[in-house]
């Protein structure tokens, strides 16, 4: 029986090719027998299997443990990005009301700045806009 054959015969027992490669390491296949190549299955299914499988399982979870803190990670980005654009929205307002002030007073005393006048126009229009009820 070729190695194909003989991998072949272990994935018709369910194995993966992998592990039939592994249990017969060191098997000459063509001289084997169909009960030696299922022996060296059986043997290879102990300890060496469970072992695998051991590092197998804790690699997962470990993979399983970066994937949490990453989205946890993630989570908390969100939340600090939008705190910081609700604070840099709260100072834009700030700041504009005290522009506003201050050339609404300065404007008594005749000073006219034509950007501080589209600065007001743009504001005015930005909240106009977004005041509409949707349709």
């Amino acid at each position: 029986m070729t190695k194909k054959e003989a991998i072949e015969l272990a994935v018709h027992y369910r194995w993966t090719a992998q592990d039939a490669k592994r249990a017969y390491d060191g098997l000459n296949c063509k001289e084997a027998s169909q009960e030696e190549l299922l022996l060296a299955l059986i043997k290879f299914a102990g300890p060496e299997l469970y072992q695998r499988q051991k590092l197998q399982a804790a690699q997962k979870a470990l993979v399983t443990k970066k994937k949490k803190k990453i989205e946890a990670i993630e989570i908390k980005f969100a939340e600090e990005i939008r705190e910081g654009e609700e604070k840099l929205q709260e100072m834009r307002s700030t700041f504009l009301a005290v522009i506003f002030r201050l050339y609404a007073f300065a404007k008594t005393f005749g000073m006219e700045d034509p950007w501080i006048e589209a600065l007001i126009e743009a504001h005015k229009a930005y909240f106009d806009h977004q005041n509409e009820p949707a349709a």
